[in-house]
């Protein structure tokens, strides 16, 4: 078998040889790297989705790219010729709910790079993904509120619970003794913005629920949540 110079020379001494050796390696994680480049999937911008789809039929993208359209708020992803909306925009792709199950899981998952690109090109421009999980996660990381379904009885201060048509800030809350010798829950809250306010009562107000009803009597939150750990 045929030999290089390079490796004929490597065979000279140990230190020649640690060297040799030493250029392969790099070659090597060159080479890995110049291939998980090339993988990664491309992100496109197009002034409409309807101009990305004709740029996707004539196959100027490619499988698995990822297609943001700022004027409609819309982010997609390309399942062999279909851009799928990961954001609740879709414009002229299709809808996330067609996929009939998370973006992530969608032909064994070989798509879950093309869809977390995706799911981070639209949180970088700040639109709403039509994931409510995929959704959730991202609020959790960066440390928003995230709405969580929990008993009235769990509700803490600083939460803001979603009540009579409103968003409504929770100043404090516990339980206590009522006149009429009942255990009750309370809650002081107020409008979480001006809007709410006007819906409800301008100003701090209370509400209280029996504490039998207020323990199994479930509601929606906005919470910000711990990061889970790996």
């Amino acid at each position: 078998m045929s030999s290089s110079y390079a490796e004929r020379l490597a065979q000279g001494t140990p230190q020649a040889a640690a060297a040799f050796q030493l250029g392969q390696i790099v070659e090597a994680v060159d080479t890995a790297r110049a291939a998980a480049e090339a993988a990664k999937p491309k992100v496109w911008h197009f002034a409409s989705s309807a101009d990305a789809c004709a740029a996707v039929d004539q196959d100027h993208v490619a499988d698995g790219d990822v297609l943001v359209v700022e004027s409609e708020r819309v982010v997609a992803f390309v399942a062999v010729i279909n851009p799928v909306a990961v954001t609740e925009q879709h414009g002229a792709f299709h809808a996330y709910s067609k996929l009939g199950k998370p973006a992530r899981d969608y032909c064994g998952g070989s798509y879950a790079a093309s869809v977390e690109r995706a799911e981070q090109a639209a949180l970088e421009l700040g639109y709403t993904l039509a994931d409510p999980a995929a959704a959730q996660a991202a609020r959790i990381a960066t440390g928003e509120p995230a709405p969580i379904e929990i008993p009235r009885l769990l509700i803490e201060p600083g939460d803001v619970l979603h009540a009579f048509g409103a968003r409504l800030r929770v100043i404090d809350t516990g339980t206590r003794i009522s006149a009429s010798g009942e255990s009750e829950w309370w809650a002081l809250i107020e409008g979480a913005t001006e809007e709410d306010s006007r819906r409800t009562y301008r100003g701090q107000w209370g509400i209280t629920v029996p504490v039998a009803t207020a323990a199994w009597d479930v509601v929606t939150v906005e919470r910000v949540l711990p990061t889970p750990t790996a």
